[in-house]
């Protein structure tokens, strides 16, 4: 099947989410998502709409530079849904934190992403994120598929009218 849609998915979020996050980027994160997001879970365990969100990710990358932190993510996928202007994406996070002095940390999460391709650019509409059953993460993240790995899911993609 197509995998073109999942190829798109990436250019337009996938990728720029990785290089937003690395440069700590608010406004290009932000861009990647729509006005209409609904955000919830995360390690506040609620739920928030885009100028909610917005606030909490321009602080949070704030504070991260004034204190000469860093951070990265990567992603990797258990399911990747995609038909014309509507996709589905579920898999696992890996954050890792690097503190001025030194220290780095790992974290690992679930996601859960709803997208939607409006005036030919994907969009995060909602997402969804979760640390449950943390103790399995990193061994799941490892035995996911890379988010380059888009013919892992050609059997899901569902090709275009």
């Amino acid at each position: 099947m197509d995998t073109d849609l999942l190829r798109q998915l990436n250019a337009d979020i996938w990728h720029p989410f990785r290089l937003a996050y690395s440069k700590l980027d608010a406004a290009a994160f932000l861009e990647l998502h729509a006005p209409e997001l609904i955000r919830a879970g995360g390690p506040a365990t609620q739920v928030s709409g885009f100028a909610e969100y917005s606030g909490q990710i321009e602080k949070w990358f704030t504070d991260l530079a004034d204190r000469g932190s860093s951070v990265t993510i990567s992603f990797r996928f258990v399911e990747r849904i995609a038909a014309n202007d509507l996709a589905s994406e579920r898999g696992i996070f890996q954050i890792v934190s690097r503190r001025a002095d030194g220290d780095e940390r790992t974290f690992y999460g679930r996601f859960h992403t709803y997208a939607r391709r409006t005036d030919g650019r994907w969009r995060i509409c909602s997402d969804y994120d979760t640390d449950e059953r943390s103790a399995t993460l990193e061994e799941e993240f490892l035995a996911a598929a890379d988010v380059n790995d888009v013919e892992a899911f050609s059997a899901q993609v569902i090709a275009r009218v």
